[in-house]
C-alpha cells in the first residue's frame, strides 16, 4: 500500500506537499497517532477489497497537528488491459458537518430536557397534593404513637402496626419523589432493553391523581413481558405527553365517557402503542401541522411537545402518527400511535 498520486485538493486539505505524500507507506503522514491501530485495520480492509461501498469515516491529521473528520470512498483502479492495479480514494472533509450534527444533537437534548421541566411545572400542584397525602398520613400515625406513649397505653402490637403504616406511606412518598427526580434528570439518550409495561405503569403513576381530579378513567391491559429497545426516560416523556394531551382533550366530554385507553399490538419485529381518547378530536386543517415545532391548538401551549415526541420516536427507529378514534362513543376523539422495535429485532 504505497501512495503513487495525490491531487492538489488533498494536499491543501492535509497541509502536506506532493513530495511528502507520494511514495509514503503506512503509517501515512496524515494518520492520527492515537488511531494508528484503527487506521492500519481499515487500510487492510481496503486492500482486501472489503471497504464499505457507501464510504467510511476516519480521523485524519493535518501537517500542523490539527485533527479533522474525513469521509473516505475507495474504488478500484483498472488499467487499459482491465487489470486491477490499485485503489483510488476520494476524501471529503466533513468536520463542519459533524460539528453541526453534534450541535443539533445537543440542542435537541436540551429541548427535550426543557420540555420535561415544563411538564413537571404544569403538574406541580397535582404532584404536591399527591405528595402531601402520605406526608399527612405519616404525621397522623406519628401523633397517634406519641399519644399512646404519653398516656402509658402503648402496646408493642399497636406501635408495630402504626410504624408499619408509617413505613408504607414513607415508601409511597419516596416513590413519588424518585419518579419526579428520574423524569427531570439530564442524561445522554441511549437505547437499552427495558420492559414497556413498567414504563406505562410509571406514566400512569404520574397522572393518576390528575386523572381522578378530572374524572378520567384510565384503561390499560399490557402483557407482562414486553421487551423493547428504548431510552426509558425519553419513552416516558412521549407517553406522558400523549396521555396528558388525551386527558386535556376530554375537558368538554361528559364524565361517563372520559376514558383514556392505552393499547398495544405486536408483530414479529415491533410493537405498536396507541393512546386514545374520547375528546374533541383534531380539526382537519390542524392535522398536517400537528408535529411542526411551535404549532399548537392550545391557548397557552408552546407547540413543542408533539414535535419532540416525533423526534424521540424517530430516534428509536419508529413512527408516530395520529388518526380519528372510530370507536369513541361521543363521535369524536383521537388516537395517537407509535411503533418501537422489539428487543430482539
Amino acid at each position: 500500500g504505497k501512495v503513487v498520486y495525490v491531487n492538489p485538493a488533498f494536499c491543501k486539505m492535509t497541509g502536506f506537499s506532493v513530495d511528502e505524500l507520494v511514495g509514503a507507506t503506512p503509517p501515512m503522514p496524515y494518520w492520527a497517532p492515537e488511531q494508528l491501530e484503527e487506521s492500519y485495520a481499515m487500510h487492510q480492509t481496503v486492500l482486501a477489497g472489503e471497504a464499505p461501498p457507501d464510504g467510511f469515516e476516519m480521523t485524519f491529521m493535518r501537517k500542523n497537528g490539527e485533527r479533522f473528520n474525513a469521509l473516505v470512498y475507495e474504488a478500484k483502479l483498472i488499467d487499459g488491459n482491465g487489470k486491477h492495479t490499485g485503489w483510488m480514494a476520494s476524501v471529503l472533509d466533513i468536520t463542519e458537518r459533524k460539528r453541526a450534527e453534534e450541535l443539533a444533537r445537543q440542542q435537541q437534548e436540551q429541548l427535550q430536557f426543557t420540555s420535561r421541566l415544563v411538564t413537571m411545572g404544569e403538574m406541580a400542584s397535582t404532584l404536591a397534593h399527591e405528595l402531601n397525602q402520605p406526608l399527612a398520613a405519616i404525621a397522623s400515625y406519628n401523633t397517634g404513637c406519641l399519644n399512646l406513649l404519653a398516656n402509658g397505653q402503648a402496646q408493642p402490637e399497636d406501635l408495630r402496626s402504626a410504624l408499619e403504616k408509617i413505613s408504607t406511606q414513607a415508601q409511597r412518598a419516596g416513590k413519588i419523589i424518585r419518579r419526579v427526580h428520574d423524569f427531570v434528570r439530564k442524561s445522554e439518550p441511549k437505547r437499552a432493553p427495558c420492559q414497556l409495561g413498567d414504563v406505562i405503569e410509571d406514566c400512569i403513576g404520574f397522572i393518576e391523581a390528575e386523572a381522578r381530579k378530572h374524572h378520567v378513567r384510565i384503561e390499560c391491559d399490557t402483557p407482562p413481558e414486553l421487551p423493547v429497545l428504548a431510552d426509558r426516560l425519553l419513552l416516558e416523556q412521549v407517553l406522558l405527553n400523549l396521555m396528558r394531551n388525551g386527558m386535556e382533550a376530554m375537558a368538554g366530554t361528559p364524565p361517563a365517557h372520559r376514558v383514556l385507553r392505552i393499547g398495544i399490538a405486536s408483530s414479529a419485529s415491533e410493537l405498536c402503542i396507541s393512546v386514545s381518547d374520547n375528546g374533541c378530536g383534531i380539526p382537519p386543517e390542524a392535522r398536517d401541522k400537528l408535529f411542526i415545532a411551535f404549532f399548537t391548538t392550545k391557548p397557552e401551549g408552546m407547540g413543542i411537545g408533539l414535535s419532540i415526541c416525533r423526534s424521540i420516536i424517530e430516534f428509536h427507529r419508529g413512527r408516530l402518527w395520529t388518526e380519528d378514534n372510530p370507536h369513541s362513543p361521543t363521535g369524536s376523539g383521537t388516537i395517537f400511535r407509535f411503533t418501537l422495535p422489539l428487543e430482539s429485532a
